[in-house]
């Protein structure tokens, strides 16, 4: 007995199968490859929309905050002997936060300048190994290499491309990065701004 039209309309699609001729190692490298680009992107697109908010709500606090102070500054002067002093040291411990705050998202948007890197490092790589002339040629890999070494701008991803480079495997670099990247957390500057 024959599937009705709506019975075959609720089947999920069937892939498309795979030729022979479709079929080539670079070709599926290159896929995997934009893959992790695509799922990358969608997470950097979730995160910023999170990032977002806190931006409000941070934003929200600066204003509170000048709110109070212009309050606490229009008291009266016997309210103000006895108010003052505790509404102030509540706004600058909120002023504490918020420059941790601050510190914190600098850190999201090295974060995201690290991940944009990556995301065009995998889709130059998926289009350079589905070029097989480049692919096998030497001279090739060292311009792609280049290119790609011109993106780092911080020192720490820099380490990071040489070690990897230099053959060092990843899981000691990882081990290395985090060691620095705990260390810098520790060193940053309440305040501090770093241009990267």
């Amino acid at each position: 007995m024959s599937a009705s039209s709506s019975e075959r309309s609720a089947e999920p699609p069937k892939p498309a199968a795979v030729t022979d001729m479709a079929f080539t190692p670079e070709l599926q490298m290159a896929n995997m490859l934009g893959l992790c680009e695509a799922q990358m992107e969608s997470a950097l697109q979730d995160s910023d929309k999170a990032v977002d908010t806190l931006i409000q709500a941070f934003t929200s606090l600066v204003d509170t905050t000048r709110s109070i102070n212009a309050l606490t500054e229009s008291l009266p002067a016997e309210i103000k002997a006895t108010v003052a002093s505790d509404l102030n040291q509540q706004v600058q411990a909120i002023s504490k936060q918020m420059a941790s705050a601050v510190v914190a998202f600098q850190f999201y948007d090295k974060l995201t300048q690290r991940l944009g890197h990556v995301r065009y490092s995998l889709s130059t790589l998926a289009l350079f190994v589905c070029d097989r002339s480049q692919a096998a040629n030497p001279d090739q890999w060292r311009r792609l290499l280049n290119t790609l070494r011109r993106l780092y701008r911080t020192e720490e991803e820099r380490q990071i491309f040489q070690s990897i480079m230099d053959g060092i495997a990843s899981e000691q670099v990882h081990e290395a990065s985090s060691a620095s990247g705990s260390d810098s957390m520790a060193d940053s500057k309440i305040g501090e701004i770093e241009l990267f």
